[in-house]
């Protein structure tokens, strides 16, 4: 099997894209409607024009809701002054929503500071799976069929640390995602070996 990138070693542009799919398919599995994303976007505020990573807009009763997206590779926990400066772009451009999305978690302040003005924080990492072995030793086969939903996930996972629950929520990939990738497995299982098992995304998302 070829070896997954870290997510360290995607570029900037590659980062960026990366994060907007994740905000795509979240809203897909939301039901948002009449939404437009777009990537590294010129924006004028207030004060000067600004560099936004990835913006937003959606219709809802009428009214343009603007999204603001900062995308950020930390290897270190993210300050309450980042997020701050997201706030100001807000406040500046006039948009209704900012997200900050980082590789590494937010500080205890930075969460708090975000609740409290409606940002959110979603952080992002590797996804980590290693093949299962067999009791004789060896690895799997590629073609195992138990291992298809494994080897067939996204190479990163997203987590959202603004749920207002006290722990982080995955919200990437989303339980669809996950739920065809379990239908194929069992298929492909029937096939083989012509056996039922029963599949649950459950365990994904605890």
């Amino acid at each position: 099997m070829e070896k997954r990138k870290s997510i360290y070693e995607l570029s900037p542009t590659e980062f960026e894209e990366w994060c907007m799919k994740v905000l795509i398919t979240y809203a897909e599995e939301e039901g948002l409607k009449n939404l437009t994303i777009s990537h590294d976007k010129k924006i004028r505020g207030c004060d000067g024009k600004y560099q936004i990573d990835i913006f937003a807009e959606l219709i809802a009763m009428g009214t343009s809701i603007k999204i603001l997206c900062e995308c950020k590779r930390y290897k270190n926990t993210v300050k309450r002054e980042k997020v701050a400066i997201l706030k100001e772009k807000l406040e500046s451009i006039g948009a209704q929503k900012g997200i900050l999305i980082s590789t590494s978690g937010f500080q205890s302040g930075a969460i708090e500071y975000a609740k409290s003005h409606g940002i959110a924080l979603i952080k992002v990492e590797d996804y980590r799976f290693e093949y299962l072995s067999h009791a004789s030793g060896q690895k799997a086969s590629d073609d195992d069929p138990f291992l298809y939903a494994e080897r067939h996930m996204p190479p990163f996972v997203a987590y959202d640390y603004s749920s207002g629950s006290s722990d982080p929520r995955k919200i990437y990939p989303t339980r669809e995602m996950i739920s065809n990738l379990l239908i194929e497995m069992n298929r492909k299982i029937r096939e083989t070996l012509g056996i039922e098992i029963e599949l649950n995304a459950d365990h994904y998302f605890l």
